[in-house]
């Protein structure tokens, strides 16, 4: 676990708490994520880092990039302002990872990634999503990603629960027994 990461806990937990408290989870969720790839764009990320640039500077270069909703937005105005101060507005890509984190879990939904050797019908995913739901307790939303080295299956991945059906992990499996 990095440094950020830790540093930026508390500050996802207490935007997270607001949002539930608020019922805003989706708007914070936004407002994060623009916030988070507004200080990963390049010059952005060279302008805060710039000790000669000031804090208030940096407000207002968020503020521009969110547009308005900063100024009718007080919370979000005052976690700019907070995140400026203390020097931490390069934390913002991993307080929006934890704050997704708790929406997720509060909402009971995963993100589940599936690599397959070819594209699924809709019937497979349906299917999928449907079994993946009933085994983890959630609501299931499937990322498809291509791999034709896989040379059959699928391997899926849902948080910490990897599961390979595809033939090439069949194959190291059966290789690494046969080598023992």
């Amino acid at each position: 676990m990095s440094d950020s990461t830790t540093i930026a806990r508390p500050y996802a937990k207490a935007i997270f708490e607001y949002a539930l408290g608020e019922k805003k989870l989706a708007e914070w969720s936004a407002h994060l994520r623009n916030l988070a790839q507004a200080v990963l764009i390049p010059e952005a990320e060279n302008f805060i880092a710039n000790p000669a640039t000031t804090a208030e500077q940096h407000i207002e270069l968020l503020h521009s990039a969110i547009g308005a909703k900063a100024n009718e937005n007080k919370p979000l105005s005052n976690l700019i302002d907070l995140l400026a101060a203390n020097k931490r507005l390069m934390l913002l890509p991993d307080i929006y990872a934890l704050y997704e984190a708790h929406r997720a879990e509060q909402e009971k939904t995963l993100n589940v990634d599936v690599c397959s050797y070819s594209d699924l019908s809709s019937a497979q995913q349906q299917r999928l999503i449907e079994s993946l739901s009933q085994r983890l307790q959630r609501k299931v939303s499937l990322k498809i990603s291509i791999d034709p080295s896989l040379l059959g299956g699928a391997i899926i991945r849902a948080g910490d629960l990897v599961i390979d059906g595809s033939v090439r992990g069949k194959l190291n499996k059966l290789s690494t027994e046969l080598a023992a």
